[in-house]
């Protein structure tokens, strides 16, 4: 029962950190693919015991996405906006702590 309310809340902590992460991608002009949860997950992130996500940047089978994550200024880009993401995520999860008294 614990570990099902666990699943539960990483389940719910990742959607929250997925959303974050399309924003910050939004905002830097990026177009959105709509960020998606499986009721049952992605296989490679069923085994952590944490909020997980899987961000796709691209696809270098699209020929405009393939020149995005090969350039530098791609790759730097991705990099600022997932950790600009995960710096909001963190600052949401120490704003609710604080809130609740924790």
């Amino acid at each position: 029962m614990m570990a099902s309310l666990l699943t539960q809340q990483y389940f719910q902590r990742a959607a929250s950190l997925a959303l974050t992460i399309e924003e910050e991608f939004k905002n830097a002009g990026r177009i959105s693919r709509e960020a998606k949860q499986r009721p049952k997950g992605i296989w490679v992130l069923q085994a952590v015991a944490m909020p997980a996500v899987l961000v796709e940047t691209g696809f270098i089978s699209n020929p405009e996405d393939e020149e995005y994550l090969n350039s530098e200024d791609g790759q730097e880009q991705i990099c600022e906006v997932i950790t600009k993401a995960v710096l909001r995520y963190k600052k949401s999860l120490e704003t609710q702590k604080k809130e609740n008294g924790n």
